[in-house]
Order: C-alpha cells, then structure tokens, then sequence
C-alpha cells in the first residue's frame, strides 16, 4: 500500500514537472502559434468574435480572454501559453478522477495514470499557444459529468441543487472548446432515461436544451460559420479525412487515421512510434470489445469509458467520411488521447495471468523510455 500511495504522488508530480519543464523552457512560437499571436495582436476584442487571418481556427471566447490577459504582460511567450497549461494540469487532475471511478485494479489505474503523464504530447500541449488542451479537460469534465448522471438514473435518485447548476453550466463549455460537441449531446440522450419524470427534472432537461441551443447559436455566429466558409482551411485538411474514391484509399486513410489515434502521442522520435505501433491491435480490439459489451451492458445508456470511447470514435469515424472533422488530425483529436491508454491497459485482460503480467511490464517499461525521451526533449530547449 506504502509502494502505491509513492508512485501515485510520483506520477502526479512527474507529469507536473514535465509540464513546467516545457512551459519554462519559453520554447519560440512555431508558425501557426505565430499566425494565432497576429490574430490577437491585429484584432481587437470585438473583431476577434469573427474571422481569423491565416486560416486559423481557435474557440473565439477563449482566446479573447487569452487575448485580455496576455496583452497585459506585452504577449511574452509565457502569458500566451499560461490559460494552455492551468487546462491540461486540470484535465490531468480531471482524469485522474475518471479513472479511479472505472473500478480498475490498482496497478491497472497507476499505469493509465502514467501513460497520461510521460508521453510526449500530453506534457508538450501544456505548453502550446493551441486550445487542444482545454479540448481534453472539456470531455474530461463531460465523463466525470456521466459518472454522477449515471448514479442518478440507476438509483433513482433526486436532483440536487448542486447537480442542476453544474448540468446548465455545462453549455457554457462550448464556448472554450470544440470537443463538446462531440459529447454536449449525450446529457439530453441520457436525461431521457429519468423515469421520474417530475417538474424539476422536465425544468432541468429544458434550461439544459435552451441553454446549448443559444451557446451553439452564438458560437456558430461569432466562430464556426467562418469557419466552415473558409475554404482554405478545409483543403489544408483534405488529406486528414476518410478517403471514399475506393476501397483502397478508405482503408489506407483509416490505417493511417488509426495509426495516429493510437500512436502519435508517445514521442516526437520514429523509434517510440514504431514500438508503439504494435499496441495498436490491442486497442482496437479493446475499443469494439469493451465498447459494445458496455452499451449492452447499460441498456444502451452512454455511461463509462468503454461506452464514451466507442461513442468518441464513430463519431471521428462518420466525420471523417463526411469531411467536417479530421480523422488522422492527431493533435486535433487529443481529447481521445486518455482514451487510448485506457483501452491499452484493460486489453491485457484476456491474457493468462504469465502473459498479463509480461504484457503490463513490457508496456511499462516502454512508458518509462517515453517519458525519460520527454524529460530530454524538453532538457535540450534550455541549452
């Protein structure tokens, strides 16, 4: 028990320093960082609640309050990435909850827990001018969000006052993060299980549903039709979607796509990505197996991670044959990220005890090199 109280406070620390390695490094500002800090330094706050220059895409209320801060500080590197690394030190703690909730054994949630914490990219968009890491606290917060819905529905429980301040403030998340709308809709598909149908729950369900549609109104007003008209934009991520010309280029682009879903995250080095390539069988295989035995198992209710992630990627999936969402973006699906790992681990459950405990220690030791590889990465920027 001492040994898992260690490496626990270990992992939340290492992930931490990791996180501030790379933030105080003042990396420079790669090209689309600089192409965002031009938007922010040319616009002013109420031409940011409209197009961007350079093609760029960004939730317009947070980065008008990153635009509010910054300029306070003369945009120093630091005052642009600070709002990027307060959402992914809370997306971590965020995580960190859901998967204690997922009943895993211990030594199952300390290696999830470090997966989050020493892959490369995890730390690294702590640490970025980009929003992708209040995508990944924004679905963080939806799946905690779940966990308490589901308590409520399966025991029938009554809404407290603190439950229905949080459900009609999830709308507000739209505002700050692309991601919620891969998951703002599964609230109401949920609520609609509630067989106490009395009139604080229809006024709960109603505030919830009014409240997304003005958000969502807004947002398409100040962002996404902006968005969606720029042309150029949509052809810089033509590669990025699902091919449908033929059977072979689908199944390419979904190779590709799966590829990055499961790999991308662990290092910025061919080697880690090439190892890692062959956890991405075991994945998959976790991802449908898990997936439709959870949806089943809750009476085709969205709860857990198994559900949410099967939920997660055919959305992915349908966006990236319709062209509106990159499938093999990596970095813009960052939110699936926690989700990867945890299909990861729970695969090496159908292994016979010998098999289950190489498989837990090869991937561990392969986690270890991640994160000694992201320690010197970052090392090197102070040079």
């Amino acid at each position: 028990m001492k040994t898992y109280k260690i490496l626990f406070i270990l992992c939340i620390i290492w992930f931490i320093v990791l996180c501030l390695l790379h933030y105080f490094s003042s990396r420079p500002l790669w090209i689309d960082e600089n192409f965002v800090l031009e938007n922010i330094k040319n616009l002013n706050s109420k031409q940011i609640l409209g197009p961007l220059g350079n093609c760029q895409y960004f939730p317009r209320i947070y980065l008008l309050l990153i635009k509010l801060f910054s300029q306070k500080f003369n945009y120093q590197v630091l005052s642009l990435r600070f709002f990027p690394l307060i959402a992914m030190i809370s997306a971590f703690l965020v995580w960190l909850k859901i998967y204690k909730k997922e009943l895993l054994s211990r030594w199952q949630y300390l290696l999830i827990l470090f997966s989050f914490a020493s892959v490369y990219y995890m730390s690294y968009y702590a640490a970025e001018f980009k929003h992708y890491s209040m995508d990944l606290l924004t679905v963080g917060l939806f799946c905690l969000y779940f966990y308490h819905q589901k308590e409520l529905i399966n025991n029938n429980k009554p809404l407290n006052s603190g439950f229905v301040i949080v459900t009609l403030l999830l709308p507000l998340t739209i505002l700050f993060s692309y991601s919620s709308f891969f998951v703002f809709w599964t609230v109401i598909y949920n609520f609609l299980f509630i067989k106490r149908k009395n009139l604080k729950f229809i006024a709960t369900l109603a505030g919830y549903i009014i409240t997304c549609s003005l958000v969502m109104a807004f947002v398409y007003w100040i962002d996404l039709r902006h968005t969606f008209g720029a042309k150029v934009t949509f052809s810089y991520w033509h590669d990025y979607f699902l091919c449908t010309d033929s059977a072979y280029c689908f199944f390419k682009s979904f190779g590709e796509g799966l590829r990055k879903m499961v790999v991308w995250w662990f290092g910025d080095s061919t080697l880690l990505k090439r190892v890692g390539s062959i956890l991405i069988p075991f994945f998959f295989f976790s991802l449908i197996s898990h997936g439709f035995k959870s949806i089943k198992k809750y009476g085709f209710k969205f709860f857990g991670l198994d559900t949410l992630g099967l939920i997660l990627f055919l959305e992915l999936f349908i966006l990236g044959i319709l062209n509106k969402y990159p499938f093999t973006g990596a970095r813009t699906s960052l939110f699936f990220a926690p989700f990867v790992f945890y299909f990861i681990v729970k695969s090496f459950e159908v292994f016979n005890r010998k098999l289950y405990i190489t498989a837990n220690i090869l991937y561990f030791l392969f986690i270890i090199v991640c994160g000694l590889s992201s320690f010197l990465t970052y090392i090197k920027l102070y040079d």
